[in-house]
Order: structure tokens, then sequence, then C-alpha cells
């Protein structure tokens, strides 16, 4: 957090947030009740649920292979549905403040009057 002074009677204090590593912590079962509950249609639920249960990855550098392991948890980044997902799973995180979110990244604005 910083403070910024424009040698006014104000001060407004700014708080940048990004949530670490947020796309590889989605719980499926959070976002499956995010679906049903913001009325997604069902074709939409199954198809993204689908996708997302039982996915493989595996690491490779050069030509060494990691053994393949099934996710549990998460979205793969570089994915059209992935911010979507975030943002379906935190869009009722709200503050008493001003602020603005933009998929894992969250500013919080505030302002304060000098007597």
């Amino acid at each position: 957090m910083f403070v910024v002074d424009d040698c006014s009677q104000n001060i407004i204090r700014i708080l940048f947030v990004d949530f670490s590593k947020a796309f590889a912590v989605i719980d499926h079962n959070i976002l499956l009740d995010k679906f049903i509950s913001n009325d997604v249609p069902e074709h939409i639920t199954v198809w993204s649920v689908e996708f997302l249960n039982g996915r493989k990855e595996f690491v490779k550098i050069g030509v060494s292979v990691s053994n393949t392991t099934i996710v549990g948890a998460g979205t793969p980044q570089g994915t059209v549905s992935g911010p979507n997902d975030f943002k379906l799973v935190t869009n009722d995180l709200t503050f008493n403040t001003c602020y603005v979110k933009y998929v894992d990244d969250t500013i919080l604005f505030f302002l304060f009057q000098i007597l």
C-alpha cells in the first residue's frame, strides 16, 4: 500500500491485490454451484464441468517428461473460459470502499480528507 498526496487536503490510499495462483485453486464444486445459482444454461454448465474434471497434466523440459497427474482443481491458464470461471467464483466478493476488480486483480481506494 502506498500514499499519494496531491498537496491538497485529500489523501488517497490505494491497495493493489493480485490473487496469486488464482486460476490454479478454483474449486470445481464451488464453480458448479455458481453456474447453477447464476442460471447458466445447462449445456454450458455440463460442458464446462466435463472440460475441467479429470484433466491431466505433465511437465516437459527438453526431452525429459514427468509422470502424468490428474488435476483436481483450477482452470487452465490461457483458455477463454479461465478468466470467466474465476470472475464467476469471485463475483460476489465486495468491499466497504471503492474498488475495481479485473479477473484476479483487485484495487481498493481509500480517500481521506485532512481537516
